[in-house]
C-alpha cells in the first residue's frame, strides 16, 4: 500500500471514528466490536488505540476512566473541537462514508478474500511445479475472461 493512500484511508478512519462517538461513547473493545459486526472481520487493538491515541492528540477525543465494579475501562468521547471538525469536514464525512460502503460491498463479494488468496499464491509462486503453474495460470485466465465480459456489458466502468 503506497503512503499517500495509507494517509488517506487514515483520514477517513479518523472521521468515522469521530463520527460514531458523536452518536455516543465507546471504549477501545466498541470500537473492535462494532467493526466486527459492520465488517465480518475483527481488529487487532494495535489498530484502534493508535487511531484514538492519534485523536487525543489532536484534541478531538477525550478519555475518561470508568468503572464497573472493581474493573476498570477507559471510554472514549468527541469533544467540542471534534465536533466542530466534523462540522467544517463534512464533505470528508460523506467522502469516507462512501468509502465506507465501498468497503463493505467489497467485503460481501469476496474482493479482499481474492487479495489474500492472491498474495498467498504470489509467496509461494517460485514454490510451485510445473503442472501447478499452469492450472494456475488457466484459473487466472478464466476469471480475466469473465472480467473483460462484465466490463464488455457495461457492469464496470
Amino acid at each position: 500500500m503506497n503512503a499517500r493512500f495509507k494517509r488517506i484511508v487514515k483520514r477517513y478512519v479518523e472521521i468515522l471514528v469521530l463520527d460514531e462517538l458523536r452518536k455516543h461513547e465507546l471504549h477501545g473493545y466498541g470500537f473492535i466490536d462494532l467493526i466486527r459486526r459492520r465488517y465480518g472481520f475483527e481488529p487487532s487493538p494495535s489498530m484502534i488505540y493508535p487511531i484514538l491515541k492519534d485523536l487525543m492528540k489532536k484534541g478531538f477525543v477525550e478519555a475518561k476512566e470508568r468503572y464497573s465494579g472493581s474493573k476498570k475501562c477507559i471510554v472514549y468521547r468527541i469533544t467540542e473541537k471534534g465536533l466542530e471538525f466534523l462540522r467544517e469536514h463534512s464533505d470528508l464525512l460523506e467522502e469516507a462514508r462512501r468509502y465506507e460502503e465501498k468497503v463493505r460491498l467489497a467485503i460481501d463479494v469476496g474482493f479482499f478474500r481474492l487479495l489474500r488468496s492472491l498474495r498467498l499464491l504470489f509467496n509461494s509462486i517460485d514454490r510451485l511445479n510445473e503442472d501447478e503453474l499452469f492450472r494456475i495460470r488457466q484459473a487466472i485466465n478464466s476469471f480475466l475472461r469473465e472480467i473483460d465480459d462484465l466490463v464488455r456489458e457495461g457492469f464496470l466502468e
